[in-house]
């Protein structure tokens, strides 16, 4: 299975990007997001943005390292939630809680295309409801084949089988892998 290697300093500026472009924007919303986002610069430029960990749960792929920092899980290291807290506010309203942007950076750990995708995904799936965002993620091969793994919530999936769906699948592994290793 091809693992990506996770850039904490990217997926803190694509949440607190996609917090200023939908100020009020859920966790959900900013994981799904970063999921398409992150799935479609993969599979077009052999890199995702964050580098994160996909998990199959029970409403949909879930970028593991992105919603451990939305949910300021006491296992991340505390200056990296440190960052998150400087950087995005956050709204609880009952068990909903809501990401706004404090910040005027320009999002230097971003690239052009980095942003581009983010964009697209916003605009392609910000405004959806929840339950055609979660049908839609759900269809995903990836997920499916997490889901159907027994124990299947929180499975990790198998971006491989995103890689399969391109021309050369073997030399997009094998650049994806050498770029990983020069990553460690």
């Amino acid at each position: 299975m091809t693992r990506l290697r996770f850039s904490s300093s990217k997926a803190i500026d694509a949440i607190d990007y996609i917090a200023r472009s939908k100020p009020g924007i859920t966790q959900y919303y900013i994981c799904k997001i970063i999921f398409f986002a992150d799935r479609e610069h993969l599979l077009d430029y052999g890199r995702s943005i964050t580098g994160d960990r996909f998990v199959a749960m029970q409403y949909g792929p879930v970028p593991s390292n992105v919603l451990n920092l939305l949910k300021f899980d006491q296992n991340q290291p505390p200056e990296l939630l440190d960052i998150v807290t400087s950087r995005v506010e956050t709204v609880k309203n009952g068990n909903q809680i809501s990401y706004s942007s404090k910040n005027a950076s320009d999002f230097p750990n971003l690239s052009g295309s980095d942003k581009q995708y983010l964009d697209d995904a916003i605009n392609l799936y910000g405004n959806m409801t929840f339950g055609e965002l979660c049908d839609l993620s759900h269809q995903d091969v990836a997920y499916e084949d997490a889901w159907l793994r027994i124990g299947s919530d929180a499975n990790e999936m198998n971006i491989d089988l995103w890689l399969d769906t391109l021309e050369n699948p073997a030399s997009a592994k094998a650049q994806i892998g050498e770029t990983a290793q020069s990553l460690a």
